[in-house]
């Protein structure tokens, strides 16, 4: 039996001349597809990004139980993949690896130290001002300086 998820989609979902499918305003910074026929894309601004987000996880749950409690076999709805220039996206992510510390396979420092650089890399095509805890990150886990 199938699964639907969420996945990642690492191309650019800036888009300065369209509209928040939250809100209206102009320039968007996060794009979510549904795989379906006709594809759904739903795009949004910096601020709209963090609900929707969350809102669509939920959705997804929400399908995926429906699904698993079905009596009847019921093929896997279509599936989501998500792109956003969005620091929230790197706080939750930076979570996750916090809680596999607690709990599962613990990130080796090189693992760490290569996503601190490439959080540093991209940090420029992010909306916004870079969180604290993310700069921390950065700084605990970036090779010393030459």
């Amino acid at each position: 039996m199938g699964q639907s998820t969420i996945s990642a989609d690492e191309t650019d979902p800036r888009e300065p001349t369209v509209r928040c499918d939250r809100c209206g305003k102009l320039g968007v910074i996060a794009r979510a597809t549904r795989h379906s026929d006709p594809a759904l894309i739903l795009r949004y601004c910096a601020t709209c990004w963090p609900v929707a987000s969350e809102e669509l996880e939920a959705r997804l749950q929400a399908e995926h139980d429906q699904r698993r409690h079905s009596p009847n076999a019921t093929p896997a709805p279509p599936g989501w993949t998500t792109s956003s220039r969005s620091w929230h996206d790197v706080t939750r992510f930076l979570d996750l690896i916090a809680q596999s510390a607690k709990g599962g396979k613990t990130p080796s420092h090189e693992e760490l130290a290569s996503i601190a650089a490439e959080i540093q890399t991209k940090a420029a095509e992010f909306s916004g001002e870079m969180p604290a805890e993310v700069a921390v990150f950065i700084r605990l886990n970036s090779p010393p300086a030459a």
